[in-house]
């Protein structure tokens, strides 16, 4: 009969790969899952054999880089797994709907900007800069406040912080066209640009923000344990 290891043994497991640098609790739960198989293989053996010895003799076997190459040979599957899965999440948003709606929204900003005088145009685009600071604001709040549910670092969800960088590069692009307008008056084909690019940066924020409740689900469906009770 092969030997089992407590609960108690298993968190011990956990705790060593978090002292080893195994940040990740998803791949902490792959690593466990094999020092656990081959310690209760070690323990079925030699019935003399303590869980600490064995544990230590099983990490030896990794060689000097210790965990490095398992972790980051793990980590990289995992990635490129969870990679095409938020591309093909992100994708599925733009269903007719939403694209429509995208639509319909550069479709109000350039009728705005049609029924208004060209000098206009400057003012026009600086408050439609200021309403989505406040939307790319109003969102990243919502954002944390779901990913606040989550008490363990997960590499499926890792990838939100690219969003963070995005969301500042767009922000900075519309400071500096703000600041270009208030120099420069505004042609309306400029301004129809701006129009469009800041239709597509709504659309984007709004499939994040839809990403990260998917990806949220399906992180709570696989890992229960990483999510606050």
């Amino acid at each position: 009969m092969n030997q089992e290891l407590t609960p108690q043994q298993i968190d011990e497991l956990f705790a060593f790969c978090r002292r080893h640098y195994v940040h990740y609790y998803d791949v902490q739960l792959e690593l466990v899952d094999h020092l656990a198989n081959a310690i209760e293989e070690k323990m079925t053996v030699d019935k003399t054999i303590s869980f600490e010895t064995a544990l230590d003799d099983v990490h030896k076997s990794f060689g000097y880089k210790g965990f490095a190459g398992v972790v980051e040979a793990k980590e990289i599957a995992l990635f490129n797994k969870n990679k095409q899965l938020r591309w093909n999440l992100f994708f599925k948003y733009f269903t007719v709907p939403k694209i429509a709606l995208t639509l319909f929204l550069v479709g109000c900003f350039l009728f705005i900007g049609s029924v208004v005088p060209q000098n206009k145009l400057n003012n026009v685009s600086a408050i439609i800069a200021i309403a989505f600071v406040v939307f790319e604001i109003f969102v990243a709040v919502k954002s944390y406040r779901i990913f606040n549910k989550v008490s363990k670092k997960l590499l499926l969800i890792s990838s939100r912080y690219q969003q963070n960088f995005f969301s500042f590069l767009a922000l900075q692009f519309l400071v500096q066209f703000v600041k270009f307008s208030d120099k420069n008056d505004l042609s309306f084909s400029g301004y129809t640009f701006f129009s469009f690019l800041v239709g597509l940066m709504i659309a984007a924020t709004l499939s994040y923000y839809d990403l990260c409740k998917k990806l949220l689900d399906i992180s709570h469906e696989q890992y229960p344990q990483a999510f606050v009770s």
